[in-house]
């Protein structure tokens, strides 16, 4: 038996036999062609890729469908083309200046310090590593699965997702990718168990078709394991196949606290997780990312903005739903409206900071909102990065303007949305008695408070011990936040990640938080350890 140690990337266990996809191949010898002649090999590249991943699109589902128009975006994108055109024009190759345009592209999405755009950088891999595919004359290898397997390869791209046939797919085990890439973000949804982060050598072939048990909760594989490996893992598995379905008895039952009921609302980003969302048993929704819609195009539509909302609030089926607004900016950069390379983008200009620069964004935003909440539901808006209490008012009396406008109009026929602010700063926190005389809800982002207060970027390694959402800073901010809620009669809660954690969800009941709203997958969960802790109330 061999035993590797890597990184838990989606919880769950499996036995099964291993599928080796190994992609790293060696260089090989490329004829550079005249210039002219490789821009046309590109261009004509470009449209297969093009044709490729249109079709991955038919046979696909949502998630994968939105994936996969992403990167049909990139392959539209003025500036990665360009790019590419230029490194052409230097005497290289096409399959070269790809793969060079790629590189850069990527670089400058990490060093944006955006764990998200971080994570695209798989997305564009993927996707310029299929144009270079074709020009090579290279079919990638494709997750092929007829029987149930659990796979191991250099890293999973999205595509992969998309043609994967899920019924046979009973684990990841990746060498590259991470914890929020796109890969383990579905394999999470899919209930999936997912390790990343393993040594190489994990690829040698002669590991097709070798059993091998994988738990997604401690990071651990294990190849040729014994017979009492085996037995153990199952045992485990068949334990926790029972749980669920016991667990699944408490997505109905309120957590009945001292005062006011203990809720658990979800984090999402789309009206297809709303619904998965309440169907597990989620009261409200605390938090959908609005910037998903830039994910889809260059610049949202104001009518694909008014049907997303509308959607969610459809999808909430009643239940209340909370949209933040636009958190673009130097960190996640959008077209134009990002401005230029700052020297630490995660105390740049974004959020609501971007509202003085391009007011008609957030004025059509607001639009929008206004629109959906008449049409379809009341709806909660908070705003992002906030540290100024003028940035809250002057954003205040925008939102009155547009409202008056639309009312005049005829275009709304009523105010349904309720103003909330996002306490993701410390100054957020130290002001928030202030802050409550301008909306109705606080809404704790425990990420950017931790970092920003512990001065500890929560996505790099090094600085892992000193990212702790329990430190007694942190703790304190959030204490005040809570006394400064209750002393103006508003609601607050947290939307930060931390709250997936059952441990830190019981502190943040000691704290008076009664709202927690986090990952779907965490929800029943922590609504266990939080109806344990109230027992003696119910």
């Amino acid at each position: 038996m061999i035993k590797y140690i890597g990184n838990a990337a989606s919880g769950g266990l499996a036995v099964g036999k291993i599928k080796v996809i190994n992609r790293r191949i060696a260089g090989f010898k490329r004829v550079v062609l005249a210039t002219h002649r490789e821009k046309a090999l590109y261009e004509a590249a470009l449209i297969l890729a093009k044709d490729e991943i249109r079709r991955l699109m038919r046979n696909s589902e949502r998630e994968h469908q939105d994936i996969l128009m992403f990167q049909l975006v990139m392959l539209d994108d003025n500036g990665l083309n360009v790019m590419i055109q230029n490194h052409i024009s230097e005497g290289n190759g096409a399959a070269r200046s790809v793969e060079l345009a790629m590189e850069e592209y990527c670089d400058r999405l990490k060093n944006t310090g955006d764990a998200y755009l971080t994570e695209r950088t798989s997305d564009i891999r993927d996707v310029l590593g299929r144009v270079v595919d074709i020009l090579d004359g290279r079919s990638r290898e494709r997750f092929v699965l007829t029987e149930p397997s659990i796979i191991v390869a250099d890293e999973i791209l999205p595509s992969d997702l998309a043609s994967i046939d899920r019924q046979y797919a009973m684990g990841f085990i990746t060498v590259g990718g991470s914890y929020q890439s796109h890969a383990n973000i579905i394999a999470r949804t899919m209930g999936i168990p997912s390790v990343c982060g393993l040594d190489s050598e994990i690829l040698n072939p002669l590991n097709n078709g070798r059993t091998v048990c994988i738990d997604g909760y401690a990071g651990e594989v294990y190849i040729n394991p014994g017979e009492g490996t085996v037995g153990l893992f199952n045992h485990r598995i068949r334990q926790e196949q029972r749980a669920k379905v016991s667990l699944q008895s408490l997505k109905e039952k309120d957590i009945h606290t001292e005062g006011e009921d203990m809720q658990i609302w979800a984090n999402c980003n789309d009206p297809k997780d709303i619904a998965l969302a309440v169907e597990n048993g989620a009261k409200g929704i605390g938090l959908v990312r609005s910037e998903i819609l830039f994910m889809k195009s260059s610049l949202p539509t104001p009518e694909s903005q008014y049907q997303f909302y509308c959607d969610c609030i459809r999808a909430a089926a009643g239940r209340p739903v909370t949209i933040r607004t636009f958190d673009i900016g130097a960190d996640k950069p959008v077209g134009d409206i990002s401005p230029d390379k700052e020297p630490n983008p995660a105390l740049g200009m974004r959020g609501i900071r971007l509202q003085y620069r391009h007011r008609e964004l957030f004025a059509q935003q607001l639009r929008a909102l206004y629109r959906a909440a008449d049409t379809a539901g009341d709806i909660n808006v908070m705003l992002p990065m906030v540290s100024l209490e003028k940035d809250v008012t002057d954003y205040m009396e925008m939102a009155r303007q547009v409202k008056e406008e639309m009312l005049s109009a005829g275009e709304i026929k009523a105010d349904r949305i309720t103003w909330g602010v996002m306490i993701e700063t410390p100054a957020a926190a130290l002001i928030s008695d202030r802050l409550a005389q301008h909306v109705k809800f606080f809404s704790i982002g425990t990420n950017d408070l931790t970092q920003y207060t512990l001065a500890a970027d929560r996505m790099n390694m090094e600085t892992s011990a000193y990212y702790d959402p329990m430190h007694p800073a942190v703790l304190k901010l959030i204490e005040i936040t809570v006394e400064n809620a209750k002393k103006a009669g508003i609601k607050v809660s947290v939307c930060g990640e931390s709250a997936a954690d059952a441990a830190n969800a019981r502190v943040y009941a000691d704290l008076g938080i009664r709202c927690l709203s986090m990952a779907q997958n965490a929800m029943i969960p922590v609504k266990q350890q939080l109806l344990e802790k109230y027992a003696q109330n119910n």
